[in-house]
């Protein structure tokens, strides 16, 4: 126990003993970087007194003699001589003499605490800013005595540039050996504590390893007993928690495999109304992305009211909650949904929570729509021509045979509507068979040139249009290539002619083009007939849709002709669009995928 106290202990006294030694060294750093300067500077002081006091007897002399002229010359020659600034001052503070200034131009110096010392019979000294040559000054100015009096004042000087210069570069010196020797005790310090503390290192270590679920790695049963002891009870707790948690991550990866591909949503919430987890059927209904929502409170990662309502209902009943919802996809599509929430004990220590399971049953209701739309249009498409079959055929029963002119003209109605009722039904099972080929994919697709099956579609319908008056012109390049089924590709084309010669007025042209677009080829259609409604275009493919349901019986038309162009392009990979306006005509654009084979 010792030995573990005596390791904790290190940890604990190492940075505060490191601390102390720093602080030491820099408190003595300091102590001597002071007293050198101090004892530099005091050198410095004295060393300006000798120069005066040298100088002192020639200097009193020239004064007692008033030799004013000489008295400059010669501060001036001692000065360079010497590098030391020399300046003469009268009692009066006037200066008499300066080695570098004109005496004249310089003030009263009779203020100067030195030259005031000087004065009063002793030496005196002082560091300050010079005004007249601009620099840090060091001033030591003597008494010129004669005869037991002062007759002036001998002040030396020199610039303190040079001085602080020499001492910062003792100061430097003082500091890097400091540093050094900082250096050398925090590694030294170091070295010893991690000498010391292996043995804990590694446990911790260890213990880290463990924490990040490195369990399979143990840890070195080396040391004190007591450090033996602590790792090999590690080991044993690190073996069962790996076997453990191996266990419950295989688990986990089984129910997040099965929570993540499930078709419904799910989202499950604490008893503090915060999602915890929500799969992405959940958010793609919900138009939010999972990792987001997550954390986040109801009220803020759900905009559907009603939804938050069935899962509070959830968290504050006991029993299963259900409800249908109406959900606002992403890009503003209804979503209409079956939800159940069930309540969840102890969620993650944080109370009761809820599971919420969302079914999406829109494509279920519109299926059923649709199955009900198609069979009413069925219904009343086959309908209409039954009952004239029937209605005119007990009419010849009930006499009408009698008559030749009547019973010619009702058996010929009675045929058109027979002709009717078939092509009804031809389409019908034309479009079936076209769904079935593509579902099983077994509609051939050979790349073959593009504009052969047009020209043959512009053949089939020139008839027509050359009855009613119509110019059919066809224009693209004829190396043009694409992967089609000509036969099934010339009947689609056939039904976008036949409809514009159909429904554009007598002697008005259409034009076939084909061109390469950009990595897709477009077939045009082109008419100049009445147009097409824009509240209309959405559902100009659908089935027994027409814009003019008169018009187009009166035609011949069966409702089916674009339904059957769609599945033949998207048979081929491709797709179709249409644009008009009212008055100015009709443009069909058929997209195809482009060859890759293509120039």
């Amino acid at each position: 126990m010792a030995a573990s106290s005596h390791r904790r202990l290190v940890w604990y006294l190492y940075p505060s003993h490191v601390l102390i030694a720093l602080a030491a060294l820099l408190a003595v750093s300091w102590l001597a970087g002071s007293s050198v300067r101090d004892f530099y500077l005091q050198q410095v002081e004295l060393d300006l007194e000798a120069r005066a006091v040298l100088l002192h007897g020639k200097v009193a002399e020239l004064v007692r003699a008033g030799d004013l002229e000489s008295l400059q010359g010669y501060c001036r020659e001692a000065g360079r001589a010497s590098g030391t600034r020399l300046t003469v001052v009268a009692p009066s503070g006037l200066v008499l003499a300066d080695s570098e200034q004109e005496e004249a131009a310089m003030e009263n110096h009779g203020g100067r605490p030195e030259i005031i010392a000087a004065l009063a019979g002793r030496s005196g000294g002082d560091r300050r800013f010079s005004s007249s040559v601009q620099y840090d000054t060091m001033y030591v100015a003597i008494p010129l005595m004669l005869e037991g009096q002062v007759v002036g004042v001998l002040r030396t000087a020199i610039a303190l540039t040079a001085v602080d210069e020499a001492l910062a570069e003792i100061q430097k010196k003082i500091a890097l050996s400091g540093l050094l020797i900082a250096l050398l005790v925090i590694v030294l310090a170091w070295l010893v504590a991690r000498h010391l503390s292996r043995p804990l290192e590694e446990m911790r270590a260890g213990a880290e390893r463990f924490a990040a679920g490195e369990l399979s790695g143990g840890i070195t049963e080396d040391g004190p007993e007591e450090v033996v002891g602590l790792a090999r009870a590690m080991n044993r707790m690190a073996g069962q928690l790996d076997r453990r948690l191996r266990t419950i991550e295989r688990q986990r990866s089984q129910l997040q495999t099965v929570f993540c591909s499930m078709v419904d949503g799910v989202i499950t919430v604490d008893g503090a109304e915060r999602v915890v987890e929500i799969n992405q059927a959940a958010a793609d209904l919900l138009g939010v992305q999972p990792e987001r929502a997550k954390g986040k409170n109801i009220g803020v990662a759900i905009r559907n009211t009603a939804l938050k309502q069935l899962i509070r209902q959830t968290l504050t009943g006991g029993e299963p909650v259900e409800g249908d919802l109406v959900l606002l996809g992403p890009r503003g599509r209804e979503h209409f949904c079956r939800a159940q929430g069930n309540r969840l004990a102890d969620l993650d220590d944080r109370g009761h929570g809820a599971v919420v399971v969302i079914s999406d049953l829109t494509r279920l209701r519109r299926l059923e729509s649709l199955r009900r739309d198609f069979v009413a249009n069925v219904s009343h498409e086959l309908k209409t021509p039954i009952t004239s079959i029937e209605g005119f055929a007990e009419t010849l029963l009930d006499g009408a045979l009698e008559e030749p002119e009547e019973a010619r003209r009702f058996t010929g109605i009675i045929l058109q509507q027979s002709r009717r009722l078939h092509a009804i039904v031809e389409d019908l099972l034309t479009l079936s068979r076209i769904e079935q080929e593509d579902r099983r994919q077994e509609i051939p697709l050979q790349e073959l040139p593009l504009l052969e099956t047009l020209q043959a579609a512009v053949q089939v319908c020139q008839e027509r249009a050359v009855a009613r008056g119509m110019e059919l012109s066809l224009h693209g390049p004829e190396k043009l290539r694409a992967r089609i089924n000509p036969a099934l590709l010339e009947q689609a084309l056939v039904n976008l002619i036949d409809n514009a010669i159909k429904y554009s007025p007598a002697g008005r042209p259409i034009a076939i083009e084909a061109r390469p677009g950009e990595g897709e080829i477009m077939i045009m259609v082109r008419d100049r007939g009445p147009g097409i409604p824009a509240a209309s275009l959405p559902r100009l493919f659908e089935r027994f849709y027409r814009v003019d349901k008169a018009r187009s019986t009166r035609m011949g038309g069966t409702g089916l002709g674009l339904a059957i162009v769609k599945h033949i392009i998207q048979a081929h990979r491709g797709r179709v669009e249409v644009s008009s306006e009212p008055g100015q005509g009709t443009v069909f654009t058929i997209y195809l995928p482009e060859s890759a084979n293509a120039p």
